[in-house]
Order: structure tokens, then sequence, then C-alpha cells
């Protein structure tokens, strides 16, 4: 519901707001096309003991999708979900929810599949990992038999270690909160507490991913049967013996209950007693005797979960009452759960609150992103997005989300008593110091109310309000406060003010620390010996997005020139020779490069060393001061000052930086749908090509479809691949074929077929170029250890196609690569278009 209303009034304020010509529809807008495969069912209980209540439930199937509509667990954990029946096997994940947790769970077949921390244990033995990393490799997956035979090991464990384990699979006998396989998780949790070795749930599933099997926790002694009229442990209750005042109904999720959840406290009456024999009076007409009492559990030592549960029936799902403790062992709240699914929360005290901050106080912990304060409270949402349309136009438009990718709500402080989606405050553009309320100034909020039936969403604007802007510069970076504020919404005639809060936006802090060695993945890092206002300190990487909080269209390019030419030989260069540069670009792309430029050229100093080079790849390191220029001209700053820019002083226009570099990377490419895209077809033009013997780059066995491009013709074709996963520009996977004899036959690559020399190159998105041959003072030769044939089929009804094999080379690159494998083999079939 929430992400159908959102969605709803992003689009009505994207509407209002500009002229983006983004496209996201993502599809096809005509109605025709083939059906949709047949779906299956999958359905289960989320639970860790307790039921996983409101929690998301994902899908990730070894063909690459998913659920076909989004699914959340309910009050019971219980949930539900289709996939398409080709989809299978599935990794189930279960995150959010009260109590929050992230399990996994696996589906080979449709049908009960339950996820707790059974399932998320068994799964992290067999795969030897706990972060659940290893789904994002579908081939790497563990085979159902693996799963069989490490469930058979866990459970073996826990029955060596006392637990008394009920018939049945954990992984698909149907499980309902309160029955005895629920009873065995509840009995983990307990072991958990009891073992002083293990601090929590994350820690048993380390040992159990590494393999410590017999480090399990001793499963909880039975208690001693206890007299009604007086339970063993009755002191844990009585200690609480008195009179609580409720003071009124409330909203939220409280800091010192993980598991409550967002909800009403909802208590009518003005007291609960607890006497000092254990009696309880919880209402006009709750209440219970201490001969009612079952048990007494004791989780006052649960940092998250501090609390005193009296069982009034057999299990957790029978009535019972809860008394919800802060750090100081103080009675923060009363719940009564009556055992068929009702709750009623009696709010006793507040949870103390930071005094209102003083004005000028950093509010966003030197992040990007909005801050409002309201009531003495601080909502900072860091998570700024800005339309690109409005970096350098008369408004600057800020706005950051309370929500993650997923739509959960990430600070769930009631504002107003209800939930804060999003805040947005609008600057003049080049104006600093005061700015009121007016055509170009402004601060609005979208509030939401789950509550209601349906949900109502309030969207609040400014009548009044006063901001500074302290900082603002043409790259896109601005930086102010709001002093004051009152707001109205399209809903009714309430209002509300706003004391107080802070905007930013395009404030770099990179992640804390020296930058590691060079991931597969990354080109190049940079950690900031002394930073500037907006980059301030920490590391960054080269190919990973931003991890500051700044929008996907704001940009840090990285830059290094070795000396005069392309392919610098192993040896230290110096900015003063020159023809050595460094350049950190940042802002906002405006044509081609971002707006803003720190330079070694602007009076800076470098050395950059090249400890390696092969083929005109190399691996390096360096040290840098940049420089931003002094004034607004010429190129370093693009577009130049805009108005209302201040004149940066000298100490921030100087970066001092080191790092590391290359203009390769060793990651390895993977196809789709577990490593296999399929065979090409009989009407599909392109190429399919089979990983035969691969390398750093590529898997054996693993099979791409590449598509032809438009400009293949005859005896050249053009075929391409982009992977979705990767950066632009070192997303695409691209052959080219080179004289090729338009014939039925069989074909050598470098072989002279009436003047044609046929030939085949292979460029990935790791800047490794691999081919069959290379040209030499304008003679093509095959290069060493490469081959290729092309076997051509057929050449009519304007297509020419076939099959061909290949040992492609990346030729002199060897000593860059790991062990030396510079070689790739593959085979495939080929169509594409000809033009007689």
């Amino acid at each position: 519901m929430f992400r159908a209303g959102l969605l709803g009034v992003i689009l009505a304020v994207a509407g209002c707001g500009g002229d983006s010509s983004r496209d996201s529809s993502g599809g096809n807008g005509g109605g025709g096309g083939p059906s949709a495969p047949a779906a299956s069912s999958l359905s289960g209980t989320a639970a860790v003991g307790a039921a996983i209540q409101t929690g998301t439930v994902t899908a990730e199937c070894a063909d690459g999708s998913g659920f076909t509509s989004t699914v959340t667990t309910n009050a019971d954990g219980v949930w539900s979900g289709d996939i398409t029946s080709t989809a299978l096997p599935c990794v189930l994940t279960v995150t959010g929810g009260t109590p929050s947790v992230t399990l996994r769970s696996y589906a080979s077949q449709a049908g009960t599949i339950n996820i707790t921390p059974i399932t998320d244990m068994v799964l992290a033995l067999a795969t030897g990992l706990a972060d659940g990393s290893w789904i994002a490799t579908p081939a790497n997956w563990p085979d159902a038999s693996t799963i069989a035979s490490k469930k058979t090991e866990l459970l073996t464990a826990m029955t060596n270690a006392g637990f008394t384990l009920p018939g049945g699979d954990p992984f698909s006998t149907a499980l309902a909160v309160g029955d005895a396989w629920d009873q065995v998780l509840d009995a983990i949790q307990e072991a958990i507490d009891d073992d002083p070795s293990i601090a929590d749930y994350n820690a048993l599933l380390n040992l159990v991913k590494d393999g410590n099997l017999g480090q399990f926790p001793d499963a909880p002694e039975d208690e001693e049967p206890v007299d009604p009229e007086l339970p063993a442990n009755l002191n844990v209750l009585t200690n609480y013996a008195g009179t609580y005042t409720v003071i009124g109904n409330g909203e939220g999720d409280p800091g010192y209950c993980a598991s409550c959840g967002s909800a009403t406290r909802n208590h009518a009456r003005g007291t609960v007693i607890i006497s000092a024999q254990g009696d309880i009076d919880f209402d006009t007409d709750i209440g219970f005797t201490v001969a009612d009492i079952v048990e007494i559990y004791d989780r006052t030592n649960v940092a998250t979960d501090r609390r005193v549960a009296v069982n009034y029936g057999q299990s957790d799902s029978d009535e019972r009452v809860r008394l919800y403790l802060n750090a100081d062992l103080e009675v923060m709240e009363i719940i009564h759960d009556d055992g068929a699914g009702a709750t009623t929360r009696a709010l006793i005290q507040e949870d103390s609150t930071d005094p209102e901050p003083e004005p000028g106080a950093e509010l966003l912990e030197m992040r990007n992103g909005v801050a409002v304060v309201h009531d003495g409270k601080v909502w900072a949402l860091e998570q700024p997005f800005i339309e690109s349309f409005m970096a350098s136009t008369a408004k600057r438009q800020i706005r950051a989300h309370n929500y993650d990718s997923d739509y959960n709500t990430i600070n769930s402080t009631p504002f107003n008593g209800d939930d804060l989606a999003w805040a947005q405050v609008n600057v003049a553009h080049g104006n600093l110091g005061t700015q009121l309320c007016g055509q170009s100034t402004g601060v609005s909020l979208l509030t939401v109310d789950y509550a209601a039936s349906p949900v109502v969403q309030k969207t609040w604007t400014a009548t009044e309000c006063e901001l500074y802007v302290d900082y603002h510069f043409s790259n896109g970076a601005t930086e102010g406060r709001i002093i004051s504020a009152t707001l109205s919404n399209d809903k009714d005639d309430e209002q509300i003010t706003l004391s107080g809060g802070q905007f930013r936006i395009f404030i770099h802090t990179g992640t804390e620390g020296e930058a590691p060695a060079l991931a597969d993945e990354i080109r190049w890092d940079m950690t900031i010996d002394s930073g500037t206002r907006e980059m301030r300190s920490g590391h960054f990487l080269g190919g990973r997005p931003l991890l500051d909080g700044s929008h996907p269209d704001h940009t840090l390019k990285f830059e290094i020139q070795a000396g005069s030419n392309n392919n610098p030989e192993a040896g230290e260069y110096s900015c003063e020779d020159g023809d050595t540069e460094v350049t950190l670009k940042m802002g906002w792309v405006t044509v081609s490069d971002p707006l803003f430029k720190f330079q070694s050229a602007n009076g800076g100093s470098c050395t950059v060393t090249v400890e390696q080079n092969a083929g005109r790849k190399y691996v390096g390191t360096y040290t840098a001061t940049l420089m931003g220029p002094s004034n607004g001209g010429g190129a370093a700053f693009g577009s130049g000052l805009g108005t209302g820019d201040i004149e940066l002083p000298a100490a921030e226009r100087t970066l001092v930086v080191h790092g590391k570099f290359r203009n390769f990377t060793t990651q390895t490419f993977h196809a789709d749908n577990g490593g296999d895209e399929g065979a090409l077809g009989q009407e599909t033009q392109g190429i399919s090509m089979t990983i035969d013997d691969g390398n750093t780059h590529f898997t054996q066995g693993e099979r791409f479809q590449l598509a032809s491009e438009y400009s293949s013709n005859g005896s050249n074709g053009y075929f391409s691949r982009v992977f979705s996963d990767l950066e632009s520009p070192n997303n695409q996977l691209r052959m080219v074929w080179s004289n090729i004899p338009m014939q039925v036959g069989s074909f050598t690559c470098n072989t002279d077929v009436g003047g044609l020399k046929p030939t085949m190159s292979l460029s990935t998105p790791a800047n490794i170029p691999y081919g069959a041959t290379y040209t030499q003072s304008g003679t093509q030769n095959l290069s060493e250890g490469a081959s290729c044939t092309i076997n051509v089929t057929s050449v009519s009804d304007g297509v020419v196609e076939g099959t061909y094999i290949a040992t492609l080379v990346a030729r002199n690159m060897g000593p860059v690569l790991p062990n030396n494998d510079d070689a790739i083999s593959l085979s495939g079939e080929f169509r594409y278009p000809y033009t007689p």
C-alpha cells in the first residue's frame, strides 16, 4: 500500500517539477506478446520462535526471476507467493518485520517452505557463508543432496546438545507458532541466552557456517514442576510490584522493544497494578491471580528487548502479560496478549529524549541529506535526491527520503503522529545568506498515516519560512539551515512548525580508513590525507557507486597520465616533467565532464609510479596535491563560477591524496540464468559464445549470447552484450569479425581466401582485449597461441550463418594477469545480416 501510494505522490511531484526526459517504463507499451508461463506457489511460516510479522519475503530463483508480486508475512508469520513454474530452485529471504531479522531458506520444489534460524543455519553450513553473498552466483548454489546432508549434520549436532526434535522436515513441515518445531526455535534462543560464550544468533550462525557443530550450545534444562500457587522465580515479577499510571496513547517503535513493532498503545484505563503477591490487575475486566501463572521468563539481560514475560498458558501463543524495561530496568510499557490475536499496550512512561538541538548544531553527522526539527525531535534523512535540471538553474531542489530501496521506513519516530516519508528544501540558486519562502525557496514534507483506512498521505508546504544558505557552488554543492518554517497540508486545516533543520548536498565523506587492496572490479582508489569542505576524509573506490549518499547523477572521475604516452614503462614519473598529471573531477556531468576539477596542473604536485606494465596495461601508485583554480576562468570549472558562488580560499582548493591505480580489472564476468544464456535460436541474429576453456575473466562452461549490431553485414560482423550489474562505460562485451568469406566452407583465421584473411577479436569490460591476430607494419599476423575456424553453412535469405571455434589471446598482457593466463577458448553459432 505504501509503495503504490507513494509512487502516486512521486509521479505527481515529478509532473509538476520539471521536464525530465528519462523513460522509466521498463517495458513494451503494446498489448500483445507471448502468454505468461504457468505459476507455482510457495508458502510457509517465518519465525524465530515468535512469528516474524510484516516481514518482506523475497525469492531469488536460479533463472534470475522472483515472486510475481510483493510478499509480506502476516501476524502469524505466514506468507505466500507465486513464481513461474520454471524458476526453481529459489533462495527465500525474509527481512525487516517484527522482530526485525534476516533469515534464509531454500525451495527446490513448490509447496511449503519455512524460513527459520534452522533453515538459515543449514544454508550457512552448506555454503560456508553467513552473509548470503553466495546467492548472487546461482552456479555455486548447493544442490538438494548437499542441503539434505548438511541438514542431517546440524540436526544431529542439536540432538547431541540435548535438543528434543519432533518428526518431520524443518524446511517443509507446516509450522505454526507454538507447535513442536516452534518450541525448538524458542529453545535455540534460550540456549544462546544461557551460553556466555555465544553473544547472539549471529555468533551462533558464524560457528555453524565454519562447521564448529561441536560447539552448539546445550539445550535449556527442563524447568522443575512448579507449584501453581508459588512460581519458582516469582520474584522476577514481584520485584516490579506497584501501581503504574498509563500516561496516554502513543505510537511508534520504541527503542527498548525491538520485537514490539510500530503500533498504537491503546490501553484505556488509568492504571495497571502488580501486587506484592504477583496478582496483576491490567484492566477493569482483565485480571490474573498468581495461581494462574504457568511460567515467568526473565529477559532483562537482552539489551534490545529487556522484558519480563508472564505466561498464563502453555506457550507464548497463549494469554500472557509482558513488562518492557529500559536500560535502567524501569517499566516503560506493559502489554497484554489475549491468546486469540488481540494485543493491548499500555504506555507507562516516555523514553527520555535528547534536548532540542542548539542553533547551528550538526544534525546530519557530516553527511548529505535533509534534517528537520519538530516538537523537540530531530529527523535526519540521509538519502538526498536533487533533480539534475535544477543543479544550476534558478532553483535548487534537495529532497531526502525516509525509506530504503525496499520502501522500509528508516527513522521510525512518529512525526506529528504519522510517518515522515520525505523532506524537501528549495533554495534560490546563487543566493547566499537569508532566504525567505518565495517562488524559488521553500520547505515541504510528506507524511503517511498507516493506521487510517485507506492510508492517508499529507503533503505539507511552508506558508512562511526562513532559510540560511552558507555555501553554494556551481558543481551542485549547497549547504545551509532551516531557521524556522510554518507548514500547512492539503487534507485539513492543521499547521505544524519546524523549529530548525539542516540541508546539505554533495559534501563527500569517504569510507573510513585506508583503502584496501584493489578488488577485482576496482580500477583506482583514493585516500584523502588532507581534505576540503567538499572532499572531507576517508577513501573512495573507482568502479563502485559512491557510498556517501550522493545522488547517482553526481560523479567522481579520477584520471592519471604518466609520461607522454598511453603505454608508460615501469618507473617513477613527476608532474614536474610536464607530461604527468593527476585530475579529480566532481559534480554534475554537464556535457561530458563534471563541473569542478581538482588538478595537479593548477599548481599542485604529483609522483606517479608505474610498478608493472604489459601490453598497454599497467598497475601503479601515486601521491598528489591537487588544486582547484583560484578563479572561475578556464576549463577547470567547466561553466565557471555561478552568480553568488563564493571564491574558494586556498585551503578549500587544496586536496592531498594518495592511492593505487590500474587501467584494467581482473573481475570475472558471468552469463545470466545460472551461467547459460541458451543456444542462438532459429531466428535470432548474433552469436552464442560458450567458454570451452576459461581464465581470469570467464568461467569454463558458461554460455553467453551477443546480439548482432546494426552495422553488421557480410564479411564484417559486430556483436555485443551489456552487463546490467556493471557501471557504464565498463559494462559491454563486444566481439568483432572481419574479412569473413561470403561462401559456404570452413575458413581458418589469417589464411588468405580470395584476398580476405579472416580474424576475430573480443573486447571486455575489464579493458583487456582478446584476439586471434594482430597487425604490425601493415601486415596481419596470427598471435602466438591463437587460432580460429569459421564454418559458414549458409549464405542466403539476407543472412550468413554457421558455427565457429577459437582460442583468443590477450597478446603481451600475461604479466599483469593472474597466473599469466592470457588465453580463452570458445565456440558457438552465428547468424547476422548479409547484403550481396
